[in-house]
């Protein structure tokens, strides 16, 4: 089962959420941020987050072995 998450950003929050994610690229021009963009990056962010969650609650169990 798919869970589908929805954010709306008012205009003033939008303008904010690109200046917070405003870059430039290597010759000091300013990169577009819209809409397509943040939400790859927020994407990537829940995406390392669940990763990061993941490998945390991963246990590995070793066996003790001495060769004779």
């Amino acid at each position: 089962m798919a869970v589908t998450i929805s954010i709306e950003l008012s205009d003033a929050e939008y303008a904010t959420a690109q200046a917070a994610f405003a870059t430039d690229d290597g010759d000091g021009n300013a990169v577009t941020i819209d809409a397509a963009y943040l939400k790859a990056r927020l994407v990537n962010v829940l995406t390392a987050r669940v990763r990061s969650y993941d490998e945390g609650r991963q246990s590995v169990s070793y066996s003790s072995f001495s060769p004779s």
